[in-house]
């Protein structure tokens, strides 16, 4: 007799057959999983980790090291150790010192585990820990968006302009970098945790993130591009509490001044205290420096007589702040985010500033909306900055290439069309020296992918990610 638990031969179903074809299809299912399904987030993180260091290992063994500044930077902080306190005289074969103290204590420890900056190797393998502990922050920060796609994640691999500010020319932009991301590691928290920690907890993440921006700005002045968005989101963070807001940003200045203790002497008050205080404050905090014609990345296209001119940076700033305001006014102090009318939230804000009046329905509170928000706010803040900067140098990409993937992703196009703006940024970086052409391509991709960002305002605000998600992969 048939076994009864068997099926007859009629009912069996026909196994699957491994042929090319099927195989051909499992290989492009799984490589369109790791670009497109957030699922697989986790699989493509640490590759990208383990990659970045294996890159940078290569990098360092294979390509020649290039000295630009690093021996000046140790020049400099050996006369420091020596016991200068006028910033005026600490110099060296590239010029004077022209970063607050933060910069001296960073590579004070550089220059005592690099014998002075002779073990270049060592020096090297230390930048590639830190952009390789860089990307790790980064891919934490961009996990904390709901349903992203892993493919802007990939492109974080893709520069090799960067790899060469971090491990060939060891420039004090990536420390910079390094302490931003962090801050908004921890802004995202807060947000994360808001409607679940309590006050006190939020409003301690948020003087933590103050601690550490404040010391990115320590290291380098470029972080500065970042304090409207700090600020607008700190405001939200503290529940629209004047007096909170007030008292993390005042947490900012407090660090200058004990980062830069020794050279701003605030307990002396005698006529050469005076002077070394305000040497430092004017060198390391100087916004009106002239920068040269042969270095620019972006301006090219301009004549060099009005790239000099005071017009062109009054031009600048007047840009800058004109598109900041607009950019908050439309995207953030709107009732979509905010949940309440912009009148009523400077109301609240002016004869309310010591209560906690924000609306339950502001996106950055909410756990997952508020996160990508977070990101979101100061990816654009600083893309603006960039922008509108008086100049662009070739290290300067670092300052904004750790969210440039993600507003790619922002502003809405596909994966293919994404990699052809990546591929179209990433020339205008490699052509040295930079031409009219490559850095009106870049003033150009700029623009264009701020403005798709701005236009895009289903991903702004809206709550239904997984179907944008997947919009986003059928296009």
């Amino acid at each position: 007799m048939a076994d009864q638990d068997s099926p007859s031969s009629g009912q069996q179903e026909a196994r699957p057959q491994l042929t090319l074809k099927s195989l051909y299809y499992d290989i492009f299912d799984g490589i369109n999983a790791l670009i497109y399904d957030p699922f697989c987030n986790r699989i493509v993180c640490p590759i990208i980790i383990a990659l970045t260091s294996i890159i940078t290992k290569i990098i360092i063994s294979k390509v020649n090291y290039t000295e630009i500044d690093f021996k000046t930077y140790m020049q400099q902080i050996e006369l420091v150790n020596d016991g200068e306190l006028d910033y005026s005289l600490i110099k060296g074969d590239t010029g004077p010192i022209v970063y607050p103290a933060g910069f001296i204590q960073i590579y004070q420890i550089l220059y005592n585990i690099t014998n002075g900056g002779e073990d270049i190797i060592l020096a090297q393998a230390f930048f590639s820990y830190l952009m390789t502990f860089t990307n790790f922050i980064v891919l934490i920060i961009y996990t904390m968006v709901p349903y992203l796609s892993p493919w802007p994640m990939f492109f974080l691999l893709l520069s090799k302009r960067l790899y060469s500010i971090y491990v060939l020319r060891l420039f004090n932009d990536c420390f910079t970098t390094c302490l931003v991301t962090c801050s908004v590691l921890v802004l995202q928290q807060a947000s994360y945790w808001y409607s679940t920690a309590g006050s006190t907890f939020i409003f301690l993440l948020n003087v933590v993130a103050a601690d550490i921006y404040s010391m990115a700005i320590s290291t380098k002045m470029n972080a500065l591009l970042y304090l409207p968005a700090f600020a607008v989101v700190s405001y939200f963070l503290n529940g629209e509490n004047l007096l909170k807001t007030l008292s993390v940003l005042f947490v900012i200045p407090l660090i200058q001044v004990l980062v830069g203790w020794k050279f701003l002497l605030p307990l002396f008050n005698d006529e050469e205290a005076s002077y070394l205080r305000w040497t430092y404050i004017k060198q390391a905090f100087n916004l009106s420096r002239k920068f040269l014609y042969e270095w620019t990345v972006n301006w090219r296209f301009v004549p060099e007589d009005i790239f000099l001119s005071d017009y062109f940076s009054t031009a600048l700033l007047v840009l800058h702040v004109g598109f900041l305001l607009i950019f908050i006014f439309t995207r953030v102090l709107t009732p979509k985010l905010t949940g309440k009318s912009l009148k009523q939230l400077l109301l609240d804000g002016l004869t309310m500033p010591f209560k906690n009046t924000i609306n339950k329905n502001n996106l950055i509170i909410h756990s997952e909306a508020g996160p990508k928000l977070v990101l979101l706010i100061f990816s654009f803040v600083n893309m603006i900055g960039v922008l509108f900067s008086r100049t662009l140098h070739y290290q300067f990409l670092s300052w904004y290439c750790w969210h440039l993937p993600f507003l790619i992703y922002a502003s809405g196009v596909n994966f293919y069309q994404g990699l052809v703006l990546w591929i179209l940024h990433e020339y205008t970086w490699n052509v040295f020296p930079s031409t009219p052409v490559s850095s009106l391509l870049l003033v150009s991709l700029l623009s264009f992918i701020l403005y798709k960002v701005w236009k895009n305002e289903r991903f702004w605000y809206s709550k239904d990610y997984s179907a944008v998600s997947s919009s986003k992969k059928n296009e």
